[in-house]
């Protein structure tokens, strides 16, 4: 570098400093904007991240067998258990408060859901039914996406501590999708619940399930101010809209049709999710205390 340009660049970074100092020591920067709007919005930037439970509902229940007894029926239903497999989230926040203590808020995020389900069968000898071998499964899915939540959020004190209550929609992107099943077998022949072998089966359904999900998000929270920054802690619920089975891949796959009878239902996903969050605002300072705008 030659020795002049060298000499006007120390210059600039020596008087960048300089301003700096001074703003941050005695001089008040004007106002952002000059109406009631201007003065009380402000945007606001984060990361987040915590941890979800899920439940599935069955809409429309599928089976391999089709019973000819009456007796039968609803043995090999899917029960499914709600809110039990721990998933994670996280991703960032970006927020625009238009009013005071009203803001539009864009939660982009990734995220992981697991749900399960236990089902059952059972063979027996029909002139002994004594004799018999009971089959179970569990089944685990999990499920992988990109999702841009929108929410409206209203903030209910203005102090440092800071409650709120929220509402808007989701859309998410399918990254992933991975289903596992435990099968157990019992031997029930001797009269003793004897375990002849555990096996298990993991098998990628990501083109078994739809491309894209959405539904409702609501929740509630606070944050509280630390300096300039806001720490917060968020209560979500999302009830999904859509079945997020793909009808048309339903027998597709010999492993589970003919290796563990595993037919998915069509079903409702619902969340329960908690998260953590750091944000700091983008429009200050008006005063030498450096207060967000």
């Amino acid at each position: 570098m030659k020795k002049p340009h060298f000499i006007l660049l120390l210059l600039a970074c020596c008087l960048s400093h300089s301003m700096l100092w001074a703003q941050g020591k005695g001089a008040k920067p004007k106002p952002y904007g000059n109406t009631a709007t201007a003065k009380s919005s402000q945007w606001w930037i984060g990361v987040r991240g915590g941890m979800n439970v899920s439940s599935a509902t069955a809409r429309q229940s599928y089976s391999v067998f089709s019973y000819t007894r009456a007796a039968d029926q609803g043995f090999d239903e899917k029960k499914y258990q709600a809110f039990t497999l721990p998933g994670l989230q996280f991703g960032f926040s970006v927020s625009y408060e238009f009013l005071t203590g009203l803001s539009a808020n864009i939660l982009p995020a990734y995220a992981s859901y697991r749900f399960a389900y236990d089902n059952s069968f059972r063979w027996y000898d029909s002139s002994n039914p004594q004799i018999n071998v009971a089959t179970s499964y569990h089944v685990e899915s999990r499920l992988q996406y990109i999702e841009l939540p929108f929410t409206i959020k209203y903030e209910l004190m203005r102090s440092k501590f800071k409650p709120y209550i929220q509402g808007g929609a989701y859309y998410g992107f399918l990254t992933d999708g991975l289903k596992k099943v435990t099968t157990t077998s019992i031997d029930q022949a001797s009269g003793s619940d004897t375990e002849i072998n555990e096996t298990k089966l993991s098998v990628g359904i990501k083109d078994r399930t739809k491309k894209a999900n959405y539904g409702l998000i609501g929740g509630a929270g606070f944050t509280y101010n630390i300096g300039n920054a806001r720490l917060g802690l968020e209560v979500n619920y999302r009830y999904g809209l859509q079945n997020p089975d793909n009808g048309g891949m339903k027998y597709i796959d010999n492993q589970l049709v003919s290796g563990v009878y595993d037919i998915p239902d069509d079903y409702q996903l619902n969340h329960l999710e908690l998260s953590l969050q750091v944000i700091i605002p983008l429009k200050f300072i008006t005063s030498q205390d450096y207060v967000p705008l």
